[in-house]
């Protein structure tokens, strides 16, 4: 067997909780503003600091721009010879890895689906991770593994049929195809 790199990145769609947050960063940052100068210059004395003031604004609005664009993410899959890592990408600026699972490490890789999701749901784990795009996606699996870093891990993620293949020809009894 040759060696293998797969790669694929999912978008995170937003949620509501997601929606209200970036539609409440919008509303402080329009208020404070709003605000701000409203106060600065209904008083005479303070007009002096109208220049740092401004400064202030956009300071502000850089700062709201940066928390805002931080909501967005996506997440990447990279598949190496069996071996799967799992990145966040914040807003297209930062990486942080999630996890990174050897074959030897994953109990059972499966669609999320009626028949395997006894094993997902059951048990107790150290660490659970959902890099999909969305809960309703259509194309979900999960794994279960044991690692040395975490103990027991279950991650929710969205393979490619290659990725799937890939890491079936690794752990042929570990990947459940159905």
């Amino acid at each position: 067997m040759g060696d293998t790199f797969l790669e694929y990145i999912v978008k995170k769609a937003p949620d509501a909780k997601t929606s209200l947050l970036k539609v409440g960063i919008i509303l402080v940052t329009i208020f404070v503003c709003y605000f701000g100068m409203v106060f600065l210059t209904s008083i005479e004395s303070l007009q002096q600091f109208m220049s740092f003031f401004l400064l202030l604004v956009a300071g502000i609005i850089y700062g709201a721009y940066r928390l805002f664009t931080s909501l967005n993410y996506e997440f990447e899959y990279i598949v190496t010879n069996g071996e799967l890592d799992v990145d966040k990408i914040i807003a297209r600026r930062s990486r942080k890895r999630l996890i990174s699972l050897r074959p030897l490490e994953i109990e059972i890789m499966a669609p999320y689906s009626d028949m395997h999701k006894h094993h997902y749901d059951n048990g107790e784990f150290a660490l659970t991770i959902d890099a999909t795009s969305s809960k309703y996606a259509q194309n979900r699996w999960f794994i279960v593994a044991e690692t040395k870093k975490y103990g027991r891990v279950r991650l929710m993620w969205e393979p490619t049929e290659k990725m799937v293949e890939n890491m079936r020809s690794y752990m042929p009894r570990k990947v459940m195809l159905k």
